[in-house]
Parts: C-alpha cells; structure tokens; sequence
C-alpha cells in the first residue's frame, strides 16, 4: 500500500514540474509580446517591437525553461 501512496505523488510532482515549466515558457513569451505591442503602440514602430519582444520572450522562456528544470528536476 505505501507504494501506491509513493507513486501517487510522483505523478504529482511529475504533473506539478509540467505545469510550471510549461507556465514559465508561455508567461515569458506573453510578456514579450505584451510589451511590444506597448512599446509600438507608444513608438509607432509597429509590428517591429512585437516581433522582437515576442522573440525576446521565446528566448528568455526557454533560459527559465532550462534552469528551472534544473532545479526542479533533481
């Protein structure tokens, strides 16, 4: 019985570490894209700072991606 209770929160953690990197990645990209279209907005610039903070976003997306999973993955 203790190891059904074990595997139970394994999948938990499992589905906990899923969750939180796939939140990291997407509230970075939205963050991104969010400012640019600020920055556009205020500038006139459009779509060219959209672009880039939506790039910019992806990129830091995937840093936090990897060294979150770093630490939640030990």
């Amino acid at each position: 019985m203790a190891e059904g209770g074990n595997r139970g929160m394994g999948i938990a953690r499992g589905v906990g570490v899923a969750f939180t990197l796939s939140f990291q990645l997407a509230a970075s990209v939205l963050l991104g894209y969010l400012l640019g279209q600020w920055l556009d907005s205020l500038l006139h610039t459009a779509p060219w700072l959209t672009v880039a903070g939506v790039l910019t976003g992806v990129v830091a997306g995937f840093v936090g991606l990897y060294h979150l999973s770093r630490v939640l993955l030990r």
